[in-house]
């Protein structure tokens, strides 16, 4: 199963997400033929495990680079690469711009997340934000609410922030936007990709690496899938992981005949990012 429009490239200045629905059906009409433990993971490219020579600590400002052992099969530009050690085994992603033998130039961690609450004010995608202890700056790429409203003045939720310049924003930071706070900070901001948490890395950890998308489940509602207004947009209530293998499938307990899930795929394209031939935007499923 291929993903549509999979296209890595921009130079925007910020970088940007897009989301494409995929449906998949059960088109059996037998009530008994239940597609049970329906799983779904991704592709990704190709390239052995390998571990990291030496220590790596990440900067939230300048390019980097790391050395493994062996990096000869994996893409020579534009790839993600997964720690599979780091944060307790959940791992860890960087971008590598491009690969010299065994050496990968990385680029520096502007993106992250921050919880906010007692949201007055609307907060929407492409804002740029401050906090008002020490002037950290942002811009929105995505606002996921999870509780209370913006009219009642009590929106909690998570930001998920691009571009960020200074240090963090921290815990009842006023979120502003042109002078005027939005939402406070429920708790300090965090860095990191795609969901993950930026951490350093160390010697012998296994590299690896990693797929282009992540996916999540979207199960219809009177029969309609989510609709965003445009691509750039995260359909409300979906949430997305990291799956790039059978072993840790995304897995729907059972598809009962006659009836469909979307699978929503995200795109995360980081500013200056370089279209590369061999972007696997492939879909597994298998079930029983």
């Amino acid at each position: 199963m291929q993903s549509p429009g999979l296209h890595h490239e921009t130079n925007d200045g910020v970088g940007r997400t897009r989301y494409h629905l995929t449906v998949a059906k059960n088109n059996a009409t037998a009530s008994t033929d239940a597609m049970t433990a329906f799983s779904i993971w991704t592709g990704k490219p190709v390239g052995t495990q390998a571990n990291l020579n030496s220590s790596y600590y990440f900067s939230t400002e300048s390019p980097g680079s790391l050395t493994v052992s062996n990096a000869s099969n994996w893409p020579t530009r534009g790839f993600w690469i997964r720690n599979r050690t780091v944060n307790g085994g959940n791992g860890d992603l960087r971008y590598v711009d491009y690969r010299s033998g065994n050496t990968l130039y990385v680029k520096p961690v502007t993106w992250g997340y921050v919880q906010f609450k007692s949201g007055s004010l609307e907060l929407k995608s492409g804002m740029a934000i401050i906090g008002s202890t020490y002037g950290t700056t942002a811009i929105i790429d995505q606002v996921v609410v999870t509780s209370g409203s913006w009219a009642a003045g009590n929106a909690t939720g998570t930001l998920i922030l691009k571009k960020i310049v200074g240090s963090t924003f921290y815990n009842n930071d006023s979120i502003k936007v042109d002078d005027t706070q939005h939402a406070l900070v429920a708790a300090t901001s965090t860095r990191g990709y795609r969901g993950f948490t930026a951490t350093n890395w160390y010697a012998n950890d296994k590299i690896e690496p990693t797929a282009d998308i992540d996916i999540g489940i979207n199960l219809p509602e009177s029969g309609l899938f989510k609709n965003p207004a445009t691509e750039n947009i995260a359909p409300d209530g979906v949430i997305f992981s990291h799956h790039t293998a059978q072993e840790e499938a995304l897995i729907l307990e059972s598809l009962l005949a006659e009836n469909s899930v979307g699978i929503w795929i995200r795109q995360t394209i980081l500013d200056g990012t370089q279209a590369r031939q061999d972007i696997d935007g492939s879909l597994s499923t298998s079930w029983y």
